[in-house]
């Protein structure tokens, strides 16, 4: 008898059982875990989040700090933090890789066009919760990616002030933004989120799944419930819990390796100077971080804000462009062709964001003999200048965004062309990007003679050194003062 009035109060029978023996389309495959994994991810961003509020202050002089508690002091705060920043990786990629899915298999068409625009929704919000999230360590990294990310609103016509000021809560970085960054984070994203998902089921539990196995040709799409025989019976419980339930433990237990045997990047305290520092922001993020260099000046505006404003309004627009009714990649070529080309593009950005990244002019390779006085001369300037921010030698040292200066001489290049060059690359060469440099004749000569005896490396052999060292061992002494008399 109580288990009847129990049964009658939660709505097992009418509510309940009806929710989780829902029959799924026989062809569902494991791709369709990802929506149960993405929500699953965000219970343990949740969870981790709350313990480690309790231990977080969000002011400029303790947050740095209170980081430091929670790793060192607070029992099993290193697993803590660790679960949710890397979790914070896993549910971006598993976000962004459910909307992929969904978009080459098509199911986004009638009767399912809210139900993709709420996903994009999610996926939103999902990125705007590692923005807000970054900031939080208040470490180097987190300060100016978001300095920069945050000045981004400023192109937009009419409201860009306003918009910076909200955001900063202020006319630039202070307590007051770290502040704010931390509500949004732990109150209004997160309440926005549950509120999104909860609509996403809902729509998913009106509209059921689409069928992701195209029908054979000239064989009758069927209904997007319809279920064959027993053998095949798929329903939301037990089969598709079961199914979920596998990934979520298998990628549960990646993140606990790596948030136990794992290092979480940090860096200095914001603020620390560093003159050589390069902003950096979170993986994700990288692409669009790299798709800012290329714009400059007057077309900066493009880059930070037409180009993603057009993209997220195209993938709110996907369900009511074109009238095909056909699932499947292989049947729909053109919107396949045009996500396989929006994927490479944003992979080859974040490949060359992260190459831009790495640390430069930490080494010099240089010919593996003695250097003349005018060589290492040139090879002083190489090193004062900073020409591995643009040159590599060999492959090494440097960044790829001009030529390898190992290379000059095989391109039969003379000292007077370098020294040319190096005065003013546009007169050279109209298509050059290089700034001019308005050396001292004897340092141009010099440091043109560097780069062609480069060519020394292949029948000398190479020797690295130390890009600090260089700089020690071959600066120019000081002057010497007068004698007095």
């Amino acid at each position: 008898m109580a288990s009847c009035h129990l049964r009658d109060r939660i709505g097992w029978d009418s509510h309940l059982r009806p929710f989780l023996f829902k029959k799924l389309p026989p062809s569902t495959g494991w791709s369709a875990t990802l929506g149960s994994l993405s929500a699953l991810l965000f219970l343990v961003m949740a969870v981790t989040g709350m313990f480690l509020a309790m231990y977080y202050n969000p002011s400029p002089d303790k947050a740095y700090q209170s980081i430091d508690y929670i790793m060192n002091d607070v029992t099993l705060g290193r697993i803590l933090r660790g679960l949710h920043h890397w979790g914070a990786g896993a549910m971006v990629l598993v976000v962004a890789v459910h909307l992929l899915t969904n978009f080459f298999t098509g199911t986004y068409k009638a009767p399912r066009e809210l139900t993709w625009i709420v996903g994009v929704m999610l996926f939103i919000l999902t990125l705007a919760l590692g923005f807000t999230g970054y900031l939080l360590p208040w470490d180097m990294k987190a300060y100016w990616a978001t300095v920069v990310s945050s000045n981004i609103p400023k192109d937009i016509p009419v409201v860009g002030q306003f918009l910076t000021r909200f955001v900063l809560g202020g006319d630039g970085m202070s307590g007051l933004t770290l502040t704010r960054f931390y509500s949004i984070h732990m109150l209004v994203l997160p309440a926005l989120l549950v509120v999104f998902v909860a609509m996403h089921i809902y729509l998913v539990r009106i509209h059921g799944m689409a069928e992701h196995k195209a029908p054979a040709k000239g064989e009758d799409a069927k209904p997007a419930c319809a279920c064959a025989d027993s053998e095949k019976l798929y329903r939301f419980h037990p089969e598709h819990t079961l199914r979920s339930a596998l990934v979520f433990v298998c990628v549960f237990i990646v993140l606990l390796a790596l948030a136990a045997w794992g290092t979480v990047p940090r860096e200095e305290i914001a603020g620390t100077l560093l003159d050589s520092y390069l902003p950096r922001p979170e993986w994700y993020y990288m692409w669009l971080f790299q798709l800012l260099t290329y714009f400059s000046g007057a077309w900066e505006t493009v880059g930070s804000l037409a180009i993603p404003v057009v993209g997220v309004g195209l993938l709110f627009a996907t369900p009511y462009i074109g009238r095909s009714t056909l699932l499947g990649a292989a049947n729909r070529p053109l919107p396949v062709a045009i996500g396989v080309t929006a994927i490479i593009c944003v992979v080859y950005l974040s490949l060359m964001g992260f190459e831009s990244a790495r640390p430069y002019g930490q080494i010099v390779i240089v010919p593996d003999r003695e250097l003349s006085a005018v060589e290492q001369r040139g090879l002083y300037l190489y090193a004062d200048r900073e020409c591995a921010y643009c040159h590599q030698i060999k492959g090494r040292g440097g960044h790829r965004t001009g030529p390898d200066m190992a290379n000059m001489a095989a391109k039969k290049r003379s000292i007077d062309y370098m020294e040319r060059y190096i005065k003013d690359p546009q007169k050279v060469s109209s298509t050059s990007v290089m700034p001019k440099y308005d050396l001292p004749d004897a340092d141009r000569k010099a440091l043109a003679t560097f780069t062609l005896c480069l060519r020394d490396i292949d029948a000398k052999g190479a020797k690295r050194l130390d890009g600090k060292e260089v700089l020690k061992t071959f600066a120019p002494a000081a002057p010497q003062a007068p004698a007095l008399p």
